[in-house]
């Protein structure tokens, strides 16, 4: 077992990018459990590359994330820096693309035995808020708000060309059950964000 919700209480930064987010976590694993057991952009036999690998009890666990962002502007005194974050208006394709590596998770551990983890950082509260709106979505199937269970197949309500076009047109279909369960991110005292300063982080465990 790894302890991922542990491993992102010690982080206290708003990160450039998702890159950035990627290293420090997988720098914070390090610490945790030896520099030789972590590896990035680690590459299973059969399948496509995860972003981290930890290795524990002769398997290693892999661990996806996304890190994504609503328009912000944030100064960090400590390292006397300030940097904007932009707004990734694609939510319709991440949600689908949440649950891709959700299930791309499962074939690795399929094989691996042992456990993995989805994680999502972001401060969009369009992710973890319950919609009110009173119609049907396209990607209801794929929301992850906080409290919302997801299991079985997850399709589009409708098609669509650029579903078709995006290669998003198969259907997921999920071996496991997955509750959405939201936790607040803490960042240092020394950064100010304005705009969309709230930080929220979702992890799936997969077995």
């Amino acid at each position: 077992m790894v302890d991922i919700e542990w491993a992102l209480e010690q982080l206290d930064q708003v990160y450039h990018s998702e890159d950035h987010f990627k290293l420090a976590l997988a720098a914070e694993l390090a610490q945790m459990y030896g520099d030789e057991r972590i590896r990035l952009e680690w590459n299973p036999a059969t399948q496509a590359q995860v972003d981290i690998g930890i290795r524990r009890g002769g398997v290693t666990i892999p661990v996806e994330l996304k890190y994504k962002t609503k328009e912000a502007e944030v100064e960090n005194n400590a390292f006397d820096e300030s940097f904007g974050l932009t707004s990734d208006d694609a939510q319709t394709k991440v949600h689908y693309r949440i649950f891709r590596d959700v299930r791309r998770l499962e074939e690795v551990v399929a094989e691996q035995g042992r456990s993995g983890y989805f994680v999502l950082l972001t401060n969009d509260a369009n992710y973890w808020s319950t919609t009110t709106q009173t119609y049907d979505a396209l990607y209801d199937d794929f929301r992850v708000h906080e409290g919302r269970t997801v299991e079985g197949t997850l399709d589009w309500r409708e098609e669509r060309d650029w579903i078709q076009n995006d290669g998003m047109a198969q259907p997921i279909q999920l071996s496991g059950r997955y509750r959405m369960e939201w936790s607040e991110f803490s960042y240092a005292d020394s950064i100010q964000v304005s705009k969309n300063p709230e930080f929220r982080s979702l992890v799936l465990r997969v077995d």
